[in-house]
């Protein structure tokens, strides 16, 4: 007969089973929901296996074999691995699907467990719902036995997921009776989870998931040491840490290289950078080079926040390198952390927050090491982004930005990562605080890149690598100067005119450079309309920058006189019309043409000239229309029929009185000198001038650049008349100018002997230096017979008097040396043509 007692046991246990089973029912449901909307559910079932390998790791880590099978026709994956054998809680809590883990922390303060058996485990269930377990059990004082069980969780009611738990109850509690497994090996992979893949929806999860592992299973093997290798078969990929080098023991700054092996190829080798300051470590990938190390982007899957293993669903979190904590708090489904702010105090968000700020003063060392060693790709470290769902929702918004965010963002803007386009690394903001680096901006990358090539004529210093725009138009943040349209064309305005402006550019045209914004602005109509309407962008014809709408376009031709004659009038047209050279649609403002210029003139005459008072004052401009009317008497006619008919009323009576008299002084002039115009005379004096100035004093240098030793030479050189002709005959050539010139043409020759000795292909053994003072004769060159003619040149000039020397250089073998007193070097022909600019020459 039952009691009470046995009723409240049976009781009991019924309320176990009801609980366990609803707990697995809801979560199925949920999984089987999420399996298509959630990009994340298909991912988690290979590092939830991960993990529990990991946490049964036998103290000299853990490896894993993952292996896609197929059997009568029927597709599996296998997951095997070498840790640790079951204990009987293990396999109980792996049934009842209840978690082990334990989230106390050792002496370090690190959990020993990620995660064992709990709900995460059943998202392995995605790939089947029905799992086949094969392992060995080990208990303290029992011998090792091998177990198999089915774990089934296909069922949608309550009554059957009970039944498929006691089901494989049932199935383990044979063990006691299996063999002892005296052959047990604990190198050996005695795990294994068989699941069977019964649709294309299984093929897929299984293919997301170990696709997964191309792109994050390499940073999980740098922050899990317990984690030795997985492969994958039947590719034969093989992932492993492949090598460590310490950068700085101090900061425990590391290079890790991941190696992974696969089948048939070269082994590919990733490079990781990683500091680690107590159980947080942050880490991005590298490329390390024989002389640098360059920045690598972090690929877009991978998620920002590792809780040793990735919490899938942090990809966006706003953090520029990859964070690692075993001690997170994340969220139930391991997709984010816990950053809110809370009444009541939380400690596991409290604890989420200090990591993050250790992470933060982690990334300013890994910042100030890589500016300070010439990393290359340094933009990297700026890849801040925002917040956005779902991590927005776990996190306070404040707290992050005046933690995180802000913080780094300050440390960015005076650091000097942004490559130039002049090959220089450049800062955000200047040591004043205010803006430097200037970053283009627009609203189509077409438009970005017409205002980089702007840019890059005017201020390439100033501006990122043509091939990082799109990156920094995409990352930079409020403190960045963005470069827009409109931020150019408050530039154009401040310089105010092209002569300011085209000094400032590199190489180019203001005109052309201006043309070329006004392409860029026509690509974007709003800004077109905004900065056209409101900003002094459009020179006019005196150069200076003036609004659209305050500006005319000259239609056709308009004679400069005219505009000249109305600027003395007051009304400088240059300054109403648009620079002719500029390509952009005026058609919308007035038109200005030369009719209107006329008529223009005509009008400010018959004003001005009706008052004789008010003509004076008006005297330049009415001295610049008589001009033209002097000398385009036709043109002038039939342009101005009316004032040129009566154009004696645009002379000022004493200027006519002056004229009359400096006509009579001409014409006294003129018949003195013997000529018919004053262009004949004027030309008269410019000869005479001329004459004046070309001839020049007898110095030591003169003497010396002709040769000449003694008076007799120099008198016989003044025979000759075209060298008489060149020289002041008041200048008296002195014994002591002949001694001087005589001692340099020795030094000459002396140092000009010296340096032929020095040329192999010169032989002096023959010299003779009797054939005249500054000739060599007896001179082999590469065997053959060479005159030399040398001349100290120590005026910078030589003037060939001597016959013999022109004799000499007549042959086709002569050579001329000079000695200018720092070297002897030899004067071609084509030397002499390029300094004298001689073009053309009798032959």
């Amino acid at each position: 007969m039952m009691t009470y007692r046995d009723k409240i046991s049976q009781s009991e246990q019924k309320a176990h089973s009801h609980g366990i089973a609803t707990k697995i029912l809801r979560e199925m449901t949920t999984l089987r929901a999420s399996v298509g909307t959630s990009p994340n559910t298909p991912r988690r079932w290979v590092w939830e296996l991960l993990q529990n390998a990991k946490d049964v790791n036998g103290g000299e880590g853990v490896n894993v074999k993952i292996s896609k099978a197929e059997k009568d026709q029927k597709k599996y994956l296998l997951f095997e691995h070498d840790g640790r054998p079951f204990t009987a809680e293990n396999i109980r809590f792996l049934i009842e699907q209840t978690s082990s883990k334990d989230r106390e922390k050792d002496e370090e303060g690190k959990r020993e467990e990620t995660g064992k058996f709990g709900t995460g485990f059943l998202t392995t269930h995605l790939l089947s719902e029905i799992v086949f377990v094969k392992g060995v059990a080990k208990e303290e004082g029992l011998d090792y036995r091998r177990f198999s069980f089915k774990l089934d969780r296909s069922g949608f009611k309550i009554n059957e997921i009970i039944k498929a738990v006691e089901s494989s109850k049932q199935q383990i509690l044979n063990i006691d009776s299996q063999e002892p497994y005296s052959e047990y090996d604990h190198k050996a992979f005695n795990t294994a989870f068989i699941y069977s893949l019964e649709d294309p929806l299984s093929i897929t999860i299984r293919e997301q998931g170990l696709n997964d592992l191309d792109i994050n299973l390499p940073y999980t093997l740098c922050f899990v040491d317990k984690l030795n290798s997985v492969s994958v078969f039947p590719e034969g990929k093989v992932f492993e840490v492949y090598d460590e080098e310490t950068l700085d023991k101090k900061k425990n700054f590391k290079i890790i290289t991941i190696k992974i092996s696969e089948k048939g190829n070269e082994p590919k080798y990733l490079e990781f950078a990683s500091l680690t300051n107590g159980l947080t470590s942050i880490m991005i990938p590298v490329q390390v080079n024989a002389n640098s190390i360059s920045i690598l982007s972090i690929d877009p899957h991978v998620p920002k926040l590792f809780c040793d293993f990735p919490l899938l669903g942090t990809e966006t979190f706003p953090f520029p390198a990859i964070i690692n904590n075993p001690g997170f708090n994340p969220t139930d489904p391991r997709d984010g952390i816990y950053l809110t702010d809370s009444v009541r105090k939380d400690p596991l968000t409290e604890e989420n927050k200090q990591i993050l700020k250790d992470a933060v003063e982690l990334y300013y060392n890994l910042l100030d090491f890589a500016t300070n060693h010439g990393w290359r790709n340094l933009h990297f470290l700026a890849k801040l982004g925002t917040l956005k769902e779902p991590v927005k929702s776990n996190t306070s918004v404040p707290w992050f930005e005046d933690n995180v965010q802000l913080p780094i963002r300050d440390e960015l803007n005076m650091s000097s990562i942004v490559w130039t386009a002049k090959d220089t690394y450049g800062t955000m903001l200047d040591s004043q605080g205010k803006q430097s680096m200037q970053f283009p901006s627009g609203i189509s990358k077409e438009v970005r890149e017409k205002m980089w090539e702007l840019a890059e004529m005017w201020f390439p210093e100033l501006i990122p690598k043509k091939d990082l725009v799109e990156y920094w138009n995409s990352n930079i943040w409020p403190d960045c100067a963005r470069l827009t349209l409109l931020e150019m064309a408050k530039l154009i305005e401040i310089s105010g005119e092209l002569n300011v402006l085209e000094p400032e550019l590199v190489n180019f045209d203001s005109i052309n450079w201006l043309n070329s914004y006004y392409e860029a602005l026509s690509l974007d109509n709003g800004e077109y309309l905004k900065i056209t309407d409101s900003i002094k962008i459009f020179p006019n014809q005196n150069g200076d920058f003036v609004k659209k709408k305050f500006l005319s376009k000259q239609v056709g031709t308009i004679d400069p006189a005219f505009k000249d004659i109305l600027k003395l009038f007051g009304q400088d047209i240059r300054a109403d019309l648009v620079d002719d050279r500029i390509v952009i649609d005026f058609e919308d403002v007035d038109q200005y043409e030369q009719s209107d210029a006329i008529r223009a003139i005509n009008a400010e005459v018959e004003e001005k000239t009706r008052d004789r008072d008010i003509a004076q004052q008006f005297r330049p401009a009415l001295n610049l229309v008589l001009k033209y009317f002097n000398e385009n008497p036709a043109t002038a006619k039939s342009l101005f029929p009316s004032i040129y008919s009566r154009k004696y009323l645009l002379y000022d009576d004493e200027e006519i009185m002056d004229n009359i008299g400096k006509a009579e002084e001409l014409k006294d002039l003129l018949e003195v000198f013997n000529v018919s115009s004053a262009d004949e005379l004027r030309r008269k004096f410019e000869n005479m001038e001329e004459n004046s100035r070309s001839l020049l004093p007898v110095t030591e240098d003169i003497l010396t650049s002709m040769g000449i030793t003694n008076i007799q030479e120099w008198e016989e050189a003044m025979q000759d008349t075209d060298l008489s002709a060149l020289f002041d005959h008041q200048s008296v050539p002195t014994t002591d100018m002949f001694v001087l010139s005589q001692g340099h043409i020795l030094r000459a020759r002396h140092r000009v002997i010296a340096h032929l000795e020095t040329l192999n292909e010169y032989d002096l053994s023959e010299l003779d230096t009797n054939t005249a003072p500054t000739i060599l004769a007896g001179v082999n060159k590469n065997h053959m017979p060479v005159k030399i003619v040398f001349r100290p040149a120590y005026s910078q000039e030589v003037i060939v008097y001597y016959g013999a020397e022109k004799d000499a250089l007549d042959y086709a073998d002569a050579e001329l040396w000079v000695d200018d007193g720092s070297i002897v070097r030899q004067i071609s022909l084509g030397h002499i043509l390029k300094i004298n600019n001689i073009k053309k020459f009798p032959i």
